[in-house]
């Protein structure tokens, strides 16, 4: 069995080892050379290649995997890249015996739906340039699945949090700040939880089927990072909303103070998920203490 990680980044590296310990053969595409020692001292095969080159993604043509998770984010500020860059990965699989493909999208795809618990039958409203970017890659990735048999399936994503992922450097540095007056529900993933479902989406799921990747408790977004700061003895600044307005860009804005509680139901029923970190009271004293910031 051979899996092919796209973007074999932060979550890509924790995916692959939990592959690799299965006995599945892993091959992981960056972008610049520099970093595939790394890849290889994690017994992955490298594979050098530029989504946004064609010349560069032919070299998929000869990987043939089985399943491949694309984990390459959408840059919402060019024209289309998602569809670019989806088409020329799908289309250098298309003779690939690909079992699936693993599309990781975000639950940014909902918008801001305030205190409304929205699960994969709610209807998208993307409140943000990166939001609508990922819409459009999720309907390309299923377009192209249809049309090329790759078996596409999606993960909306929350928002991931491990070892070296947390709030804790921001705060630190100042760059993380509370806005007055602006409390918004959220929803986070630990990544171990992120590939224990990334593994389910391909071994259980089933093809055009999307799937919310969170953990079981929506949590008010000051929550985490009072629990970061308080666990790291750390203080918090707070600023105004007419502070943010001007420190952060209108898209920035709009995705701090989106508001949505996400439902992992279908992940824990049909995919039969059972999280290690059922919150972010158990994973991110986890994730702090693997990293060493706390005992």
């Amino acid at each position: 069995m051979k899996a092919l990680i796209a973007g074999c980044g932060y979550t890509g590296l924790r995916l692959a080892a939990r592959l690799l310990a299965d006995g599945v053969e892993v091959i992981g595409t960056i972008r610049e050379s520099s970093g595939a020692s790394r890849l290889e001292a994690a017994g992955i095969r490298p594979l050098i290649v530029d989504a946004d080159d064609p010349r560069s993604t032919l070299t998929l043509e000869t990987v043939a995997p089985h399943v491949c998770f694309f984990l390459i984010p959408p840059a919402p500020l060019e024209e289309d890249p998602a569809a670019a860059r989806l088409s020329r990965v799908v289309g250098a699989l298309r003779r690939a015996p690909l079992e699936c493909f693993v599309y990781a999208s975000s639950t940014g795809v909902y918008g801001d739906r305030g205190d409304e618990t929205v699960s994969e039958r709610t209807v998208p409203q993307p409140a943000s340039a990166k939001g609508e970017a990922r819409l459009a890659a999720e309907r390309k990735v299923l377009e192209l699945g249809w049309r090329l048999d790759s078996r596409p399936r999606v993960a909306r994503i929350a928002g991931i949090y491990g070892p070296r992922r947390t709030l804790g450097p921001a705060i630190r540095e100042g760059r993380y700040q509370l806005i007055a007056g602006r409390e918004s529900w959220s929803s986070r993933v630990h990544v171990d939880d992120l590939v224990t479902a990334l593994i389910a989406v391909w071994r259980a799921g089933a093809s055009g089927r999307v799937y919310n990747v969170c953990d079981d408790e929506p949590h008010l977004s000051s929550e985490y990072a009072r629990l970061t700061a308080s666990l790291l003895g750390l203080d918090l600044l707070e600023i105004s909303e007419d502070a943010a307005s001007s420190l952060y860009n209108p898209d920035r804005l709009a995705r701090v103070l989106a508001s949505r509680r996400v439902s992992n139901r279908r992940l824990r029923g049909e995919l039969g998920v059972s999280l290690a970190y059922p919150s972010i009271r158990e994973g991110l004293p986890a994730a702090l203490r693997e990293e060493g910031s706390i005992r």
